[in-house]
């Protein structure tokens, strides 16, 4: 029973870019992040630290993050970025066939433009944020740290009925982060994940598909 709760969780999990309005049970949040917190770290450093966002407080961030967009001001997260094109051949790859199923998705390309950019500026319209940061004092391995953590969060949420979506864009402007949230300075921001209950709309209709197995598990025998 325990196996068959599991793959259903994982299965049921994507990616939800609009979220209705109904808000999240305090309670509910705290289940999960407890859950999360069974995901395993370099000699059990547990390096995360969850700033939760609602609110007023969610507001104020969506609002700042607004006037920098509408001033053109790039972002400056705290993790490296590259640009796209410098990425390996396979997930450039990758990339390509996951912006051609998104356009074949909807209409026409304005369309899925439309939508997927106004889900992604409005930080998808979700009632909760979960920052996930790490100390700066720490080893690079302290992001995967962050990301097992941050997947078994999302997986406990699925198993809850939440939906979930982790962004870049809701840690470009770390500063706002650290100012509206009261994070010690020397906390980096990692990731943001939208936390919420799905709205139904055709934007969360679509789940991006995945490579075959034969061209991601490698065996020698």
């Amino acid at each position: 029973m325990i196996i068959v709760e599991t793959t259903e969780a994982i299965k049921s999990r994507h990616s939800v870019r609009q979220f209705s309005d109904q808000p999240v049970d305090q309670g509910i949040i705290k289940q999960i992040v407890q859950l999360a917190q069974r995901a395993p770290s370099w000699v059990n450093s547990q390096p995360w630290q969850v700033y939760c966002a609602t609110g007023d407080s969610l507001t104020r961030i969506k609002n700042e993050y607004q006037k920098r967009d509408q001033a053109g001001e790039h972002g400056h997260p705290d993790l490296a970025v590259m640009s796209r094109d410098d990425w390996s051949s396979v997930t450039q790859s990758n990339m390509k066939q996951w912006r051609h199923e998104i356009v074949h998705h909807f209409t026409n390309f304005d369309e899925a433009h439309e939508q997927m950019t106004k889900a992604s500026n409005t930080l998808y319209s979700s009632p909760v944020i979960l920052y996930i940061t790490i100390p700066k004092a720490s080893p690079d391995w302290s992001i995967f740290d962050a990301g097992a953590f941050a997947q078994t969060l999302m997986l406990a949420a699925a198993d809850r009925g939440l939906g979930s979506i982790p962004t870049y864009n809701s840690v470009r402007y770390p500063d706002i982060l650290h100012k509206v949230l009261n994070v010690p300075q020397n906390e980096r921001f990692i990731v943001g994940i939208s936390l919420g209950y799905e709205k139904p709309a055709k934007i969360n209709t679509y789940h991006s598909k995945r490579q075959p197995l034969s061209e991601v598990l490698h065996f020698s025998n």
